[in-house]
This record gives structure tokens, sequence and C-alpha cells, in this order.
């Protein structure tokens, strides 16, 4: 196994006339013993010869392994590793980068910025979830969780962690409500069509007739409806960002076509004869 332990306080080498060996210059200054020459790890100090030969063992035995993490390297604070490396690497729609950022900016890092990654135990996760609930509804607070989850798995990736903590059986994530979410009723529906203006009366027609979401219903294009087939293709969506409005892809970046009834078919076309 590769690696050895220096002692900083004696000289290796006898003295070839009294056969002892002598104190080197560093005798009582610092730490005495130092763990060196593993491949791909930086070196470690200690007090005690039994610490630094425990360390050569473990250390020695996860780096042939590939799996050796630095405990000094989870010594960066939570907000410090989400800014410097985390953040960087978030991918997505603009709006699904916006939200996380949301989540992690103002519900993660007010708790836990300050904390060192590698002290953000179940502990620490058990106090912060039960300030999470007295704050956020327990849907919300999930996804604060996801996020803060994911930082811990990219961590792992980069070798700062060992494990994630989220995933220790004694932290307990909220409940998800189990109420379901209903449609609108004939009657509900039909109020809506009464008292919105005319001018956008197709909106509730699209939405209620085809399925399609609110920003899928801004971002139509009469391209996009084919009366032929009676079909309607869905290929953008207009979101709200930082005050702006942006043509983006559908949820999930996926496109897809949905069936279009003649009811509709025929609301729509009155539209665009007007």
């Amino acid at each position: 196994m590769a690696g050895y332990i220096e002692d900083r306080w004696i000289n290796k080498k006898r003295d070839p006339v009294t056969g002892k060996r002598e104190r080197t210059a560093r005798y009582g200054k610092g730490t005495r013993y130092r763990v060196a020459g593993i491949p791909g790890v930086r070196d470690m100090s200690f007090d005690v010869l039994e610490d630094a030969k425990a360390w050569l063992r473990r250390a020695g035995t996860d780096s042939e392994r590939g799996e050796f993490v630095d405990p000094r390297d989870g010594s960066i604070t939570v907000a410090d590793y989400v800014t410097r490396y985390w953040k960087v690497g978030v991918r997505g729609a603009p709006g699904t980068v916006k939200r996380i950022d949301e989540r992690v900016r103002l519900h993660v890092l007010p708790h836990l910025g300050e904390v060192a990654l590698r002290d953000v135990s179940a502990t620490v996760l058990r106090g912060y979830i039960a300030t999470l609930e007295g704050e956020c509804a327990p849907r919300y607070a999930r996804q604060i969780l996801t996020s803060l989850s994911n930082i811990f798995e990219t961590a792992i990736d980069d070798k700062r962690l060992v494990r994630n903590p989220m995933r220790a059986k004694s932290v307990r994530w909220p409940k998800a409500p189990e109420d379901q979410r209903e449609a609108w009723s004939l009657e509900t529906a039909q109020c809506v069509w009464d008292v919105i203006n005319p001018r956008y009366r197709i909106a509730v027609v699209l939405a209620l007739g085809c399925g399609l979401r609110q920003g899928e219903v801004f971002g139509l294009s009469p391209q996009d409806i084919d009366f032929e087939r009676g079909v309607i293709r869905v290929r953008r969506q207009v979101q709200l960002l930082n005050g702006r409005l942006y043509f983006t892809l559908p949820k999930g970046g996926k496109t897809r076509v949905v069936d279009m009834p003649r009811s509709v078919a025929t609301e729509l076309a009155a539209h665009f004869l007007q």
C-alpha cells in the first residue's frame, strides 16, 4: 500500500557515533506525525502515531479503490459551495432555473449557508426541517429539500462528502398533502366564460377543450393548428421571467400533439375571423 508516516520531531536515521536518533530542528513544534505519499491524497498531520497509522490504512485503501474523500474539502461552507461550484451546473428551462435559485437563495442559505458541508448532520437537518415546516407549505418545503439534497449529491460527486445527510433515516421530509386538485365544474367554466373579456375567451376554450396549460395557450400560433387533421401542435409556451415574457419549450422540454374537438375548432375558426 502506498504512503508513509514521517516523524518530524525525531530523525529517521540514527547517529553513526551514538547510535541514537537525534531530535530535529522542529522538535516540540507543531504536529509530530505526517502521512504522505498516497496518490491523489494531500498530506495529513497528527499528534498521535496511532491516529496517523489509522489514517494511512484507511486513506490508502480508499485511494486504491478511487473512493477517497478528504474531510478537509468538506470544510467549505454551504453558501460558498453553492455559489462557486453547484450553481454553475444547474440546468433546465429559464423558469425552472429561476425557481431552483429562489428556493436555495431564500430558504436554504439563510439557515445553512454558514455551516460547513461536512457539519450538516442529521441533527442539523431535523432542526432545519422543523423551521421550514413553520415557514412553508409541505409541498413547497419538499421542493426546497429536493434542491438541498441535489446540492449534497453534487458535493459527493466532487468528493467533498462521503454520503448525503438528507438520506439519513431520522431525517423525515414533510408529508405531501393527499388532497387532489379537481377540474372546474361546468358551472365554474361557464362563469369564467361569461365574465372574461370576449377577446380572451378563446383561452378558456383551449384550456378546457384541449387541456393546454396557461403558458401554452399564450404561446399558440395559427401555424400550430391543423384544422384538416383536427389536432393542435403544442410547440412552445410563454413564461414570465424577471418581469419579461419569453418563449420556451413546453414543460419538460417536450412538444406534443393534442386532439382538437370539433367544438374547439369552430371557436378557433371564428376567433381568427375577428
